[in-house]
C-alpha cells in the first residue's frame, strides 16, 4: 500500500508539470489534487502500525543481510590470513631447513681448527667470485695475521664496495668468535652486535653486516649469511676444551728475567715438567730447558724474526728436544710461517704472564693439555744426537725394497755421522734456501766445519746439490724433496 502511494504521489507529480506549461487550470488543479491525496495517504501507510511493521520487517532483514555479509567478510579475512601464516611458516621451515643444511655443510668443509691461516683463507676464498684475486688473498692473510687468532675457525671473507665520493673495497673475515675488517689501509678487530646485522628471513639473497659506514651484502657474499649462523651455532656450542684448575696465575712481568720464570711454569704446565730455566749469561740464545724440551724468551719491542726462530731450531735438532719460543712483540710472517713447517711451538704473552698460541702447533700443544691429553711432541726425537745413531733410527736393521730412496737417505746420514732426521731437516732447509755453503750450514745448525762438509757431501750423493767447484762453492741442484720421500 505504501509503494501504491508512493506511485500515485509520482503520476500525480508528472501531470501537474505537464499541465502547468500547457496553461490549462483544469488539468492543473486535478493533478494537484492527485499529488496532494497520494502524499497524505503514503504519510497515512507509514505511520499506522502495519507500515511501521513493515518497515521494522524491512530494516530487520536489511540488518540480517548486513551481519551475514559481515560474518561471511570476517571469516573469510581470518581464513585468508591463516593461509597466509601457515604458508609463511612451511617457507620458514624450509628456509630454515636449508640454512642448517647449508650451515652444516659450511662446517663440515672447514679446515680444522688450528690449521694455518693462509689454507683457511685460500678455502673460504675458493667459495667466491673473488677466488683468483690475489690482492684479495695477500689483503685477507695481512688482515687475519693482526687480528685473527691462530685458535679461531676462519667462517667467511667478504668484500664491500661503497661509494663515498670515491669508489673502495673494503674486506672483512668472520670467524666463530668475531670479526676483523680491513677498509682504507686500515685494520681493525670488529665484533658483530645484533643490530649490526640486517636479515630478511623471506629472501635469503636480502641483508647485509653493517660496521660503521660500511656495508657487506648478502647478495654479493652468498657465504656470509650461512657463516653467520655457523657462529651462533659456535657461540651456543660448549668449548671443545676447558682450562685445567692449575694452569699458571698471571704474574706481573717487569723485566727478561721476569718473562723467562713465567715461560718455565708455562712449559711445566705444558709437558715439560723438569723445565728450568738457564743461569744469567751466555746461554746460546737456550733462555729454559728440559730433558725434551727447550725454549727461547723474548722480551723486545719488535716482532721475533726468522733467522732468530731458525738457530733455535738448530740447536733443538741437534740436542734432539722440543722447540718452544715465547716473544713479546710477537714475530714476523715469515717467521711464523716457517716456524709451522718445522712444528715449533710459537707463543706471543703480555705483560701479566699469560701466553697465547701464535701458530698451529703451538695450539695443538696447548689444546692437548687442557684436554687431558699426554703431551707427546712429534717433533722430540727419542734419543739425542751424538753422532755414533746406527742406519735407520729405530728402523727394521734390513729395508725393505719397497723403500729405495729412504734406505738411501739412511746411508748418507750414516755416512755422514749423524741422524736421518737431521740430515732431512739439513736438504730441506738447503733446497729451500737455495743455499749450500758451508759457513751458512755451521751458523744454521750450529755444526762444526767438518759435520757441514760431510752434510754437503751427503747431499751430493743424494743429487741435490752439485760437486765443489774451484772455488769450493756448490750450489743447489734440486728445487724439491719429493723424490727422497719414501713411496
Amino acid at each position: 500500500m505504501f509503494f501504491a502511494a508512493i506511485g500515485f504521489a509520482v503520476f500525480g507529480g508528472t501531470v501537474l508539470f505537464t499541465d502547468f506549461e500547457s496553461g490549462s487550470p483544469a488539468p492543473l488543479i486535478a493533478g494537484g489534487a492527485v499529488f496532494v491525496l497520494a502524499g497524505l495517504g503514503a504519510l497515512v501507510c507509514h505511520v499506522s502500525p502495519a507500515g511501521r511493521r513493515n518497515a521494522a520487517r524491512h530494516r530487520a532483514n536489511e540488518e540480517r543481510l548486513s551481519s551475514a555479509r559481515a560474518t561471511a567478510a570476517v571469516r573469510a579475512e581470518e581464513q585468508r590470513l591463516t593461509d597466509a601464516q601457515r604458508d609463511a611458516e612451511r617457507r620458514g621451515g624450509e628456509a630454515a631447513d636449508a640454512l642448517r643444511g647449508a650451515v652444516r655443510e659450511l662446517l663440515s668443509g672447514l679446515p680444522e681448527r688450528g690449521t694455518p691461516q693462509e689454507e683457511a683463507i685460500a678455502y673460504c676464498l675458493s667459495r667466491t667470485r673473488f677466488a683468483r684475486d690475489p690482492r684479495v688473498r695477500a689483503q685477507a692473510e695481512r688482515l687475519a695475521r693482526r687480528h685473527i687468532a691462530v685458535d679461531e675457525r676462519i667462517l667467511c671473507v667478504a668484500l664491500s664496495i661503497t661509494d663515498q665520493g670515491r669508489r673502495r673495497t673494503a674486506l672483512l673475515i668472520l670467524t666463530d668468535r668475531g670479526a676483523a675488517v680491513a677498509d682504507q689501509g686500515t685494520s681493525y678487530r670488529f665484533e658483530p652486535e645484533p643490530e649490526d646485522v640486517c636479515d630478511a628471513k623471506e629472501d635469503p639473497r636480502w641483508g647485509w653486516v653493517s660496521a660503521g659506514e660500511l656495508s657487506f651484502s648478502f647478495r654479493d657474499n652468498p657465504d656470509l649469511r650461512v657463516a653467520l649462523a655457523a657462529r651462533a651455532d659456535a657461540g651456543a656450542a660448549p668449548p671443545a676444551s676447558m682450562p685445567r684448575p692449575d694452569r699458571p696465575e698471571t704474574r706481573l712481568i717487569r723485566d727478561a728475567r721476569d718473562a723467562e720464570l713465567v715461560a718455565v711454569d708455562w712449559m711445566r704446565y705444558l709437558g715439560f715438567t723438569d723445565a728450568t730455566a738457564t743461569p744469567v749469561g751466555a746461554d746460546g740464545g737456550i733462555d729454559i730447558i728440559a730433558e725434551r724440551g727447550l725454549a727461547q724468551v723474548k722480551m723486545e719491542g719488535s716482532p721475533t724474526s726468522r733467522p732468530v726462530v731458525q738457530q733455535l731450531y738448530g740447536v733443538s735438532v741437534s740436542q734432539a728436544r722440543t722447540a718452544l719460543f715465547f716473544s713479546l712483540a710477537g714475530y714476523t710472517p715469515q717467521a711464523a710461517a716457517w716456524a709451522s713447517q718445522h712444528d715449533i711451538a710459537l707463543f706471543q704473552y703480555d705483560l701479566q704472564g699469560t701466553p697465547k698460541p701464535v701458530n698451529p702447533p703451538a695450539l695443538r700443544l696447548l689444546e692437548a693439555v687442557d684436554s687431558g691429553e699426554p703431551v707427546t711432541p712429534e717433533s722430540a726425537p727419542a734419543e739425542p744426537d751424538d753422532g755414533s745413531q746406527s742406519r735407520g733410527h729405530g728402523r727394521d736393521e734390513d729395508p725393505t725394497p719397497e723403500a729405495p730412496t729412504a734406505m738411501t737417505l739412511d746411508r748418507q746420514a750414516e755416512a755422514a755421522g749423524m741422524r736421518t732426521e737431521i740430515l732431512r731437516d739439513i736438504a730441506h732447509e738447503v733446497v729451500t734456501e737455495q743455499n749450500a755453503g758451508i759457513t751458512y750450514l755451521q751458523k744454521r745448525f750450529f755444526l762444526s766445519r767438518s759435520a757441514a762438509r760431510r752434510a754437503l757431501e751427503a747431499l751430493e750423493q743424494l743429487g741435490l746439490v752439485s760437486p765443489p767447484a774451484k772455488n769450493g762453492r756448490r750450489r743447489v741442484t734440486a728445487t724439491s724433496l719429493d723424490h727422497l720421500t719414501s713411496p
